[in-house]
């Protein structure tokens, strides 16, 4: 014989999924936020950075070394904006930067040259 399910039965079910959820949100809300690109911030070569951003200025490029450090979508744009200008010292640069970034994400260390 089957039982019919009281009322409260889905009530009970909702109470239930509810109280889980306020616990997930209070437990989010407790988190310090991290995002993704500030948790990748570039430790560039100092002298190597210096190069490629004195080098990308002779081109009437500015770039922003804040954004070189913390941003590394905008670090990878800007070293295609390098390669594209045609300039083999500001290729071989940006090559060494990318190489760089490479084995930071890898997590292989690798010494400028």
């Amino acid at each position: 014989m089957e039982q019919a399910r009281t009322p409260q039965t889905p009530r009970r079910d909702a109470v239930a999924v509810d109280s889980l959820l306020r616990q997930g949100d209070a437990r989010w809300a407790d988190r310090t936020p991290r995002w993704r690109e500030h948790q990748l911030v570039l430790p560039w070569p100092e002298e190597l950075l210096s190069q490629f951003s004195l080098r990308m200025a002779s081109h009437g490029m500015s770039i922003s070394r804040t954004h070189m450090l913390g941003n590394p979508g905008y670090a990878l744009q800007q070293l295609v904006h390098a390669r594209a200008m045609g300039d083999d010292t500001l290729l071989m640069l940006a090559s060494q930067l990318f190489r760089f970034y490479q084995s930071h994400q890898s997590g292989v260390a690798v010494t400028a040259h």
